[in-house]
């Protein structure tokens, strides 16, 4: 009993204890629990190796803005992340900024990095975590919520375990983003989103939004956009098309008695053989001369007669850049490398002039018509302006190939994953890309309109440049003072009307005219809209019937009061719309062709160039960004650059001065030469002086003798009028100009004085240039080599390479060369001697703009050249052979017959094509050998058949018998009458 009561004491205190044992179990149990749900630890969290954090402090040290970081996770798939996460854009990459300027990068394009030169990327950092998720493999099936919040809290906590959170945590200036995907309506946005740690432990996060500053910069490029394609003519240089700078006709009076020309005129030019065919010109492609062709037209020729013309006035067309003005020489490097290598005036030198003029076969040449290494260079020298031209837009594709669109593919496909579509950027080209449908359109039009004007006639050019640059004229030509002028008188005009009482009506009435005048301020002050317009308008002159133009005059006709009231022929006057009854049916469809091709291939280069100019802005606004913001690195290497840009203007400025200061003393000499005649011309008023032709002879020069008179010859089937001795021009506004070819044969003279060859001055000035080149990249080296070795701060630095590359700058004006500033001695009798000699040697030819006669006549100057005749029934082969254009009575007996070349005259059939009515008794020319030495006399053989058939061109019918009148009168003196100019002018959009 006292047995069992034992054992049941001890067992009973070992129950006590096991059920103590529980309860404190318990109870440990309970209060971890309480613990842990006081103090929460991350059930999930990422941290890296201690590298990642030396690193950084490293880049922290050296002044980073920006860390950008791209993650891998161990131990999970490389596409975990973009499979478990849609509204993360490039889940895998996360940027560490540690200020305010590494944020306000974030707002700008992702583009920014190479649109600044890399300049906006100074400070900015990259690197590879690899990250270890703790559990492990934690991150696996958890949303996309969750990933995120997992990933920031981590990287807030410098990738740091849990319970070293409060020791090594960001600072309050550091932030951690992303970039996250916003819908807005249908359309996908890809802000960066910014979270930082607060000092409670609070994590903020808020979007990058663009701020005001970089809101305007982007309406900045629109509207720098939107000002190209208004003014994108304006890039066309004037000088291609403005009348000051296109050919221009200059009069030359024949000094003592007239010139005397040999002419015959001749429906088959081919009998004559080929030796003559350089004499051939053929009446339907002559360019202006009008009173020549009036001549053919109306004077009684007979044909394959030589006829004897007196000239007394000779007319030239002269383009501006053959002349040269008083403070104008054609020494620039871009004129230099025009010249000679796009011009190829290379083949003018003694080591290149045999070679240029061989074929490209040389002696392997089978004896084809081969083109000979000037032409082939030529047109070398045509595909390399072509591609200069197109440079801009290759790099344009380049870059968006290299850089953009692997962005914009990334984007569109995030995007998609949504069902949104991608925002329009503000260039086309990303939104696009270079192959779209709308760039190979263009692409096609340009290429097809570089390869017609390529192969088409020089004619079909000469119609496609007319059209293109009346236009551009007109558009030019205009001044916006008048608009602005015209505006602001109508605007005042209810004051100038009512007086005070006028404001009353002023609300009103400039609304209306608000909507009357702004159409027409439009057109004048936009040159695109002009050009568009003009264009257009254009195209339906022509392609219009008569009837429905002659409803459109009616009803513009009631709208005159309207007109009158508002002075609308202030702006409008001079309009020159050319008319469709100028041009024939073949003519008509080429102006159609031109006028539409001209349209499109203007907005065509309009398009690619609004594309180009906003891409270079955005270049140059982001690059100069990038330098202003790291202006403590930047400004060593500008500072440079600018050197080096200064002592090039300032070393090839020198050569322009020495040629400007040659060229104004030689301009001066030859002024005194001709200083009577010259002022005799300039009396005169602007409106009754016409552009003038002086020729000067050197009279000291021993080569006097050797001056021969000017003779007109033909080449390329055209006249022209070749000289020796110097020619000086003076315009209509008194100011004289020399030919540019006298400038080059003058500089090198046999004077100590003269300047010499332009390319040994150039090269001694490339040379000079290098050795400041050199000179300062020392200085850069050694001024960045020491700056960094002995700390010098970069201002410091920055002042040295400043005051040491001015050196050379220096020593250039306190030891200026004595022979520098020296002025020709022009008194010198050997200077003198030899500017009149190269005077008189100096020979050039130039395009003969028309040719007045004062007096036509066979010439009987040798027996037996005329042709006999065949089938004449009156002696028709000494028939006129006594007549003359100056001889009253037997003129009077001319204009009873019929000309010989009006029997051959075409008549106009019903649907306006011209058909050629033979005479029965018309002369029939017979080939008859000539004798070569006499026939070499004849300066023009005059072609009068058109192009394809052997008759009589109906161009010296057509024009002449409606108005035209006869260049002679009676007394054989040219007529006051002047033909009409706008018909031959040089613009003229038509020859047929």
């Amino acid at each position: 009993m006292v047995r069992v009561r034992s054992v049941l004491t001890t067992s009973g205190g070992m129950l006590r204890k096991v059920i103590l044992l529980l309860l404190v179990t318990l109870a440990r149990t309970q209060n971890g629990a309480d613990t842990a749900s006081t103090k929460p630890g991350p059930a999930c969290w990422l941290e890296t190796s201690s590298g990642y954090r030396e690193q950084f402090a490293m880049y922290i040290k050296e002044g980073t803005k920006l860390l950008e970081m791209t993650i891998v996770l161990n131990g999970h798939p490389p596409d975990m992340l973009d499979i478990a996460s849609k509204k993360m854009y490039r889940p895998y990459s996360w940027i560490r900024s540690t200020g305010r300027q590494g944020r306000s990068l974030l707002m700008l394009d992702e583009t920014h990095r190479y649109l600044s030169l890399s300049t906006l990327a100074i400070g900015v950092e990259s690197m590879h975590v690899n990250l270890t998720d703790h559990p492990p493999r934690c991150l696996r099936g958890k949303e996309e919520v969750e990933i995120l919040k997992i990933l920031r809290e981590s990287f807030l906590r410098n990738l740091e375990p849990p319970e070293k959170n409060d020791e090594k945590s960001l600072g309050l200036e550091d932030h951690i983003c992303n970039i996250e995907i916003v819908q807005a309506g249908d359309i996908a946005e890809f802000p960066y989103t910014c979270c930082r740690k607060d000092a409670d432990g609070t994590i903020t996060c808020e979007a990058m939004s663009k701020d005001g500053w970089i809101q305007f910069l982007l309406a900045l490029i629109i509207i720098i956009k939107v000002v190209v394609i208004l003014c994108s003519p304006l890039f066309v240089p004037e000088t291609m098309y403005r009348m000051k700078f296109v050919a221009a006709p200059y009069i030359y009076h024949v000094p003592g008695p007239p010139l005397s020309l040999k002419i015959l005129v001749t429906e088959n030019p081919e009998q004559y053989g080929p030796d003559n065919r350089s004499k051939k010109i053929r009446l339907s492609k002559l360019q202006n001369m009008e009173y020549f062709k009036t001549m053919v037209a109306t004077t009684r020729w007979t044909p394959d007669r030589i006829y004897e013309v007196k000239v007394q006035d000779v007319k030239l067309s002269v383009k501006s850049r053959r002349l040269l003005n008083q403070d104008n020489v054609p020494v620039t490097i871009i004129k230099l490398i025009y010249n000679n290598f796009i011009r190829c005036r290379l083949r003018h030198l003694e080591s290149l002039k045999e070679c240029c003029s061989t074929n490209i076969l040389g002696r392997f040449n089978p004896g084809l018509k081969i083109i000979t290494w000037f032409q082939c260079m030529k047109i070398f020298a045509s595909f390399v302006i072509l591609i200069m031209i197109a440079i801009p837009w290759i790099i344009r594709i380049i870059t968006y190939y290299v850089y953009e669109e692997p962005l914009v593919l990334s984007k569109v496909k995030a995007a998609g994953r949504l069902g949104l579509a991608l925002g329009f950027p503000t260039n086309i080209v990303p939104y696009l890309s270079p192959v779209h449908g709308l760039f190979i359109i263009i692409y096609v039009l340009l290429i097809v309109d570089s390869l017609f004007f390529g192969v088409v006639s020089r004619s079909m050019k000469r119609k496609l440049k007319t059209v293109f640059r009346q236009c551009l004229r007109d558009m030019r030509e205009r001044p916006r003072v008048v608009i602005v002028s015209w505006m602001t008188s109508i605007v005042v005009k209810p004051f100038r009307v009512f007086g005070v009482v006028g404001i009353v009506f002023f609300i009103p009435y400039l609304i209306v005219l608000l909507i009357v005048t702004i159409p027409i301020c439009l057109f004048y002050i936009f040159p695109t809209i002009n050009l568009s317009v003009r264009l257009i308008f254009q195209f339906f002159i022509f392609i219009c019937p008569t009837s429905f133009k002659e409803k459109c005059e009616g009803c513009f006709s009631k709208l005159a009061p309207l007109k009158s009231g508002l002075q609308i022929h202030k702006v409008t006057a001079n309009e020159t719309f050319r008319k469709r009854h100028h041009y024939t049916g073949r003519g008509l469809a080429l102006q159609l062709v031109s006028i539409f091709m001209c349209l499109i291939s203007f907005w065509s280069i309009t398009f690619l160039l609004m594309e180009i100019c906003s891409y270079f802005v955005e270049l140059f606004v982001y690059t100069f960004m990038g330098i202003i913001i790291n202006a403590g690195v930047t400004l060593q290497y500008v500072s440079v650059i600018l050197l080096v840009l200064l002592y090039c203007k300032n070393i090839f400025s020198k050569v322009h001065e020495v040629y400007k200061e040659y060229h104004k003393v030689i301009h001066k000499l030859l002024m005194d030469i001709k200083k009577d005649d010259i002022t005799e011309v300039a009396k005169r008023e602007a409106t009754d002086q016409e552009n003038t032709v002086f020729r000067v002879v050197g009279d000291m020069a021993t080569n006097k003798a050797n001056v021969t008179d000017p003779r007109v010859q033909v080449k390329n089937c055209q006249p022209y009028w070749a000289t020796t001795g110097m020619l000086l021009f003076l315009d209509q506004h008194d100011t004289p100009y020399t030919p540019e070819k006298f400038f080059h044969e003058t500089i090198d003279l046999n004077y100590y004085q003269c300047p010499g060859p332009i390319y040994k001055n150039v090269w001694l000035a490339v040379l000079q240039f290098l050795q400041i080149v050199l000179f300062l990249m020392f200085v850069f080296v050694v001024v960045m080599a020491f700056g960094d070795a002995y700390k010098v701060s970069t201002t410091n630095q920055l002042l040295a390479t400043v005051v040491t590359g001015v050196v050379p700058f220096m020593f250039s004006v306190f030891f200026k060369d004595r022979t520098e500033g020296e002025t020709l001695d022009t008194s010198s009798v050997q200077f003198q001697t030899e500017f009149h000699k190269s005077i008189n040697n100096f020979s050039q030819s130039w395009p003969v703009y028309d040719i007045v006669p004062t007096d036509v006549k066979e010439w009987d100057g040798l027996a037996g050249l005329v042709v006999g005749s065949e089938g004449s029934t009156d002696g028709n082969a000494n028939r006129n052979k006594t007549s003359t254009l100056g001889c009253g009575s037997e003129l009077d007996e001319a204009d009873a017959e019929r000309n010989s070349l009006m029997l051959n005259m075409s008549s106009s059939s019903e649907d306006g094509d011209y058909e050629t009515v033979k005479d029965e008794t018309s002369t029939k020319v017979t080939v008859v050998d000539m004798n070569d030495d006499e026939f070499a006399l004849v300066d023009i053989i005059v072609d009068i058949s058109t192009p394809k058939t052997r008759k009589v061109s109906p161009l010296i019918v057509r024009g002449f018998e409606k108005g035209s009148v006869s260049m002679l009168d009676r007394t054989g003196r040219v007529e006051s009458l002047k033909p009409n100019m706008s018909l031959y002018s040089e613009e003229r959009a038509i020859d047929v």
